[in-house]
């Protein structure tokens, strides 16, 4: 006789689909995750005894929470767990933007430049030199100092308590974005699905579905990192389908798992 290995290592995909449809997409990868039922204990006492100790209780999970760890976030995830908005805005360009230029100060463009083409004075007479009288970012441009705009900018006269300003145009062009509005709607719900394979025992398959959930942030965002590359904690609640009311049925969860000791 055999024995078998129960060691676990199960990793694989996670699927979502909008509640209450079928259709699944890995919007996110996750790492890392663990699931705990949250209980409550329905308690009767004895009225026949001192102290009234319990004559009998039951035992209910209301709520089961999965967390993970996000290590490929798309727009459609955030959107997802941050109970927004995403909308894609096409690329394009623009000629003559306006905007007030101040000395070492940055300038939002409307869009994100993807390339500058041209910085020039309110007229168009003069044409400002890159990493010479303006630095390019993603946030738009920043007035540098000691270049030939800056000298212009210094030389005039503002109104009192004002910093100095000129004039001046941009021409640019935008990549494609996707817009996330985080918080702009509640209460979504979702089905959640993962296939995995246990890679530390005899390599059985395992199929978990989740029939009714609400996915969230489970911490912060990392907006500017460090040396280490950034994880986002997800959080999966799961609460009972409110279509599935069958005495027998879980309501929650369904678990198969491949019997490798049966052919």
């Amino acid at each position: 006789m055999s024995l078998m290995n129960y060691t676990q290592l199960f990793r694989g995909p996670l699927f979502v689909a909008a509640y209450p449809g079928w259709i699944f997409e890995e919007v996110f990868k996750l790492q890392n995750i663990t699931a705990e039922p949250t209980t409550s204990e329905i308690t009767i006492a004895d009225p026949t005894r001192i102290g009234l100790p319990p004559l009998d209780s039951v035992t209910s999970t209301s709520e089961i929470n999965l967390t993970g760890e996000a290590v490929s976030f798309s727009p459609r995830a955030a959107a997802i767990a941050m109970y927004g908005s995403v909308t894609q805005v096409p690329s394009g360009t623009v000629t003559g933007e306006e905007h007030p230029a101040f000395i070492d100060r940055a300038i939002m463009l409307a869009n994100i430049p993807l390339e500058v083409t041209a910085v020039t004075s309110e007229d168009g007479a003069t044409t400002y030199t890159r990493n010479v009288d303006y630095a390019v970012g993603p946030f738009g441009i920043r007035i540098l100092q000691g270049g030939p705009l800056a000298t212009a900018i210094a030389a005039e006269s503002p109104a009192a308590g004002e910093l100095p300003s000129l004039p001046i145009l941009v021409d640019y062009s935008y990549p494609t974005v996707d817009v996330i509005k985080p918080f702009t709607t509640g209460q979504r719900f979702y089905r959640v699905m993962t296939g995995q394979t246990n890679e530390g025992g005899n390599g059985e398959r395992r199929r978990i579905q989740c029939f009714y959930c609400k996915i969230a942030l489970n911490g912060g965002i990392p907006l500017n990192q460090g040396a280490e590359f950034g994880v986002i904690p997800v959080q999966i609640k799961l609460l009972a389908d409110p279509n599935i009311m069958d005495e027998g049925e879980a309501a929650m969860w369904q678990w198969e798992v491949q019997n490798t000791a049966v052919a």
